[in-house]
């Protein structure tokens, strides 16, 4: 019986089978040109200046943002970059989605009181919302600093809204990444965000 059907529809098994391997060879060709797109545009991206505008937090307070392009990696890439990060951390480069990398430097010049103590040591000391820093000058001329410097950072991924058939069909494309820091007395001089791509 299996033998008079495959004789019979032999043709039609070959012609499915083929079909079912041209559309799979199609979805993995696309796949493929999908993914070198968005490793070209990285690989324009990678040595993008950071764009810095100055906000106002309120009428006193003024910080910086600063904003870059995000770049896409593979796994095998994150795995290269981070790997020791990954193993002390316990994650496994399926598990990651992004990463972002932010320096900062924290400098500022104040002038602060300095008193004498009754030892004959010299003391001063600096305290706002972002540093704490204690100096004690001993009468050996030895020297205690004493600091805390805290820093604020806020992290925002911006996606463009997308849509096709007057809106029927929406999607969200990541667009940037922005990071403020909440310290006026803190420069961000480098910024880095990866995207994991399959």
């Amino acid at each position: 019986m299996l033998k008079i059907l495959f004789k019979k529809f032999w043709v039609y098994i070959v012609i499915g089978m083929l079909s079912v391997a041209l559309w799979k060879s199609m979805y993995n060709t696309a796949t493929y040109h999908k993914k070198a797109n968005m490793l070209e545009s990285t690989i324009s991206d990678l040595n993008q200046q950071i764009k810095f505008t100055e906000i106002r937090l309120n009428d006193s307070i003024q910080v910086y943002q600063a904003e870059v392009k995000s770049l896409n990696v593979t796994r095998d890439n994150l795995k290269a970059k981070y790997d020791k990060l990954l193993n002390a951390s316990r994650l496994k480069p399926k598990d990651v989605s992004s990463v972002t990398e932010v320096e900062t430097i924290i400098h500022d010049v104040d002038t602060v009181p300095a008193v004498v103590d009754s030892f004959g040591g010299i003391n001063a000391k600096l305290e706002d919302n972002f540093v704490k820093i204690n100096v004690e000058v001993l009468p050996d001329m030895n020297t205690i600093i004493d600091y805390e410097i805290r820093d604020s950072l806020t992290i925002v991924n911006v996606q463009k809204q997308r849509s096709i058939l007057f809106g029927l069909i929406k999607w969200k494309k990541h667009k940037c990444i922005r990071v403020i820091n909440h310290n006026p007395k803190a420069k961000i001089v480098g910024l880095q965000t990866m995207n994991v791509i399959e």
